[in-house]
């Protein structure tokens, strides 16, 4: 049973969000949860209290603690999975501008006669080749940090 049930604002009932069918199989439930949880993320960010959350959409201190925590579990998450993906993608170009810059340098080598400058590029030319092994030695680690997250 509902405790200390307060009476919403005109405003707050006709801004509601327009429910989102597009799942159509989660449970009434788990979006009531959701709904609930979405509640209590925007009145923590107006600044109320975890008591003030509770007595405003009519539920116990505790669910709110929960929920919160849920919240920020899940956020928690999404920054961790978004840094990977950051991550892979600075690696993946990196191995991108690996590979024109030896593109330019092998241009280099066939536009110059003199082998000391030749000499110079083919080691610049393989300090690059092995840069790319590195990062990809990188991406392989990050392939099988990921694979353990998801075992």
């Amino acid at each position: 049973m509902r405790k200390n049930q307060t009476f919403l604002k005109l405003e707050t009932i006709v801004n509601l969000p327009k429910p989102d069918f597009q799942d159509e199989d989660i449970p009434l439930s788990k979006l009531m949860i959701q709904s609930r949880q979405k509640r209590v993320k925007d009145l923590l960010s107006e600044e109320y209290t975890n008591k003030e959350i509770a007595n405003k959409i009519g539920c116990s201190l505790r669910t709110v603690e929960a929920d919160l925590h849920q919240i920020r579990e899940f956020s928690k998450q999404w920054f961790e999975n978004e840094s990977i993906k950051d991550y892979c993608y600075s690696l993946y170009y990196s191995i991108i501008l690996c590979d024109i810059a030896i593109e330019n340098l092998q241009t280099l080598f066939y536009e110059h006669d003199d082998l000391d400058s030749k000499i110079k590029i083919l080691k610049t030319i393989s300090d690059f080749e092995e840069r790319k092994t590195k990062l990809y030695h990188k991406i392989s680690s990050v392939q099988k940090y990921c694979g353990r997250l998801t075992n």
